[in-house]
């Protein structure tokens, strides 16, 4: 009876992620399911880009962590790094929790919107600041899986997709040390513009990579 309940869940178009319980990302198992946002394959380079920048001892954060995939995989992989992770909502919170202890990895959960509720002690100390923010433009079709199924709040962003970026840009200087980096995943359509944002906030070096899948998606730029 179990099987024929799963497969009318994934027939009624139920994410498979969340019908199993599980996603893969790098070298790790997380749980997910209603609530949370599914890590995808192309964010893994955003991590692997954290993973390679980071100095060794330093301090990374990701702002909105959702299960928890981008910074579980640092701690995983640089146990050296201090790792800190925050997150606005508390169902998705809950899933990151689960998963950081089920997997055994030090990283520091926060609730709070942006960079509410980091310790003051890190302020102008952080050596990368991670994201991958709500980034779909307000009113965009998606499919009806993901339409339907996971969380408005980790997709859609108003200004053209904008929103979040510039507000996350815009507070991540303070807590950068200088010449920190801020990397973040973005719309294969967004180059331009949040390249233009990043050098209006002050952001040096500012460059677009390619995502595994050879797409312009992953954005960084250095405090100065």
């Amino acid at each position: 009876m179990r099987a024929f309940e799963l497969a009318a869940r994934r027939a009624g178009g139920e994410p498979l992620q969340y019908v199993t319980g599980v996603a893969g990302f790098r070298r790790l198992e997380l749980a997910v399911g209603p609530g949370v946002f599914i890590p995808r394959p192309e964010t893994e380079g955003v991590a692997g880009r954290v993973i390679e920048k980071l100095p060794e001892n330093g301090i990374a954060v990701e702002i909105g962590t959702g299960s928890g995939a981008i910074a579980l995989a640092i701690a995983d992989e640089r146990r050296d790094a201090r790792v800190y992770a925050t997150e606005r909502s508390p169902e998705a919170l809950t899933w990151a929790t689960r998963n950081r202890d089920e997997l055994g990895l030090d990283v520091e959960m926060v609730e709070g919107d942006l960079f509410e509720g980091l310790p003051a002690a890190i302020r102008s100390e952080v050596d990368v600041v991670v994201s991958n923010p709500p980034y779909v433009p307000e009113g965009f079709s998606l499919p009806r899986e993901i339409r339907d199924h996971e969380p408005h709040i980790a997709l859609f962003a108003s200004d053209g997709g904008l929103s979040i970026i510039e507000l996350l840009a815009r507070e991540a200087l303070s807590w950068l040390r200088p010449g920190g980096l801020i990397i973040l995943e973005i719309g294969e359509a967004q180059r331009d513009a949040v390249s233009r944002l990043l050098r209006t906030e002050g952001y040096i070096d500012i460059e677009v990579r390619l995502d595994p899948a050879g797409r312009e998606r992953v954005a960084e730029g250095r405090a100065p």
